[in-house]
């Protein structure tokens, strides 16, 4: 909701700045980068902002779907390795996981540093085989982590590949109405009399 916010925010304020006499194109390049190149016939501008959202979104789907296969082989390995049964669903808890060879590591700690509010129901206990093995589980989180990064970083680019693209938009529809101005030019009229007695 804070990223909407945000993204509602640009989109005001750029309609504001902008002034430009379409904008319908605007609209369009907002949805779809280089759909309002398209539509002032600049197709050939708008082809690369279409391409490079299109790498962005394969991208994106690429590593949405490689996240979840990070996420399983996680669970997976904490299910064979930890003794874990069932676990809590926060980033957090995977953290935690990590960092303590057991759950009642982590208790101790959470007891020693007066902060019980952050001890896990048992239900959700653990305890690794060895520190081969936490270690091995931090590294596939700390993998999935830095791929919820990256995508992220994908999601800025979606949004900066639409402002460059407003910002063409903008641009072409200046260019165009300074183009279509009609200039009047001075005229005279000459006016002779010829009197014949």
């Amino acid at each position: 909701m804070k990223i909407f916010k945000k993204c509602l925010f640009l989109f005001f304020m750029l309609m504001s700045i902008v002034h430009a006499s379409d904008n319908r194109a605007i609209l369009k390049s907002l949805i779809l980068p280089g759909w309002g190149e398209h539509s002032l016939d600049a197709s050939r501008r708008g082809r690369g902002f279409i391409i490079a959202e299109a790498a962005l979104w394969v991208s994106y789907a690429g590593l949405y779907l490689y996240r979840d296969v990070q996420h399983d082989d996680m669970v997976h390995y904490a299910e064979a390795h930890s003794g874990a049964a069932s676990f809590y669903g926060s980033s957090q808890y995977w953290v935690d996981m990590g960092s303590y060879l057991s759950w009642e590591d982590h208790r101790e700690e959470m007891l020693e540093n007066r902060m019980p509010d952050k001890i896990y129901d048992e239900q959700y206990a653990w305890n690794w085989e060895s520190l081969d093995h936490a270690n091995t589980f931090r590294d596939i989180r700390i993998r999935k982590d830095r791929t919820d990064h990256r995508m992220t970083f994908l999601i800025g680019g979606m949004i900066f590949n639409r402002l460059v693209s407003v910002l063409d938009v903008a641009y072409l529809s200046r260019s165009m109405e300074s183009s279509l101005q009609i200039t009047p030019e001075e005229t005279s009229i000459n006016l002779s009399i010829v009197l014949n007695p």
